[in-house]
């Protein structure tokens, strides 16, 4: 089974990987949107420079499991509730395992990380984190713990499911950055026409 998209054919899981992403990306938009709205800059600065920066170091596959493993520990920093970690634990494992199959490992001796793929792996890791922490705003529940884990899977997976599909570079670099930053403007605009539409009249 898979989504015909041209000559491009993707999975699907590919496509859940893809989907969850688009929906952690939406989620960021929408925080941007957020502290534009009470002007807070330094903080949508931030936020948008780290979401950028993850659209580029996702996809070179390297820190995925040590970002899962940051979510799954920054579940239980914020609830202290091992149950919702072992939630975002359970779902982020049960994704990786249906995702499995489409990853390709290079049978080759590990090799040293290079100083990019050090940064790469540093903002995976800080971007796992910061998704979790705006996650966790709305109360803590199994649904929260379950889209933690849900994201961290495809964080994990996305790379490696691209190498598997032999994508060239620029192309993937073309599909994962239109969806992160379509995910990203569509959450942006639709929390910016909820504070329009919801904003309080005042009477002369």
């Amino acid at each position: 089974m898979a989504l015909k998209i041209g000559r491009l054919e993707i999975g699907y899981r590919l496509l859940i990987s893809l989907t969850a992403i688009a929906i952690a990306y939406g989620w960021v938009g929408s925080q941007l949107s957020t502290l534009f709205y009470f002007g807070d800059y330094l903080g949508l600065v931030f936020l948008f420079i780290l979401a950028l920066a993850g659209t580029f170091a996702i996809p070179q596959s390297v820190g995925g499991l040590l970002a899962a493993i940051a979510a799954v520990i920054t579940v239980y920093w914020q609830t202290s509730d091992i149950n919702y970690s072992l939630i975002t634990a359970g779902v982020c494992l049960a994704l990786y395992l249906l995702g499995f199959q489409d990853v390709r490992y290079d049978p080759a001796p590990e090799k040293k990380l290079s100083i990019l793929e050090i940064i790469a792996t540093v903002i995976t890791i800080g971007f796992m984190v910061q998704m979790s922490l705006l996650i966790l705003q709305n109360p803590s529940s199994w649904l929260t713990s379950a889209a933690i884990g849900a994201i961290a899977a495809a964080i994990t997976l996305v790379g490696r499911q691209f190498v598997y599909i032999d994508l060239p570079q620029k192309m993937i670099w073309q599909l994962f950055g239109g969806v992160t930053i379509a995910s990203l403007a569509i959450g942006f605009a639709v929390r910016a026409i909820i504070f329009i539409t919801t904003k309080p009249v005042q009477l002369l």
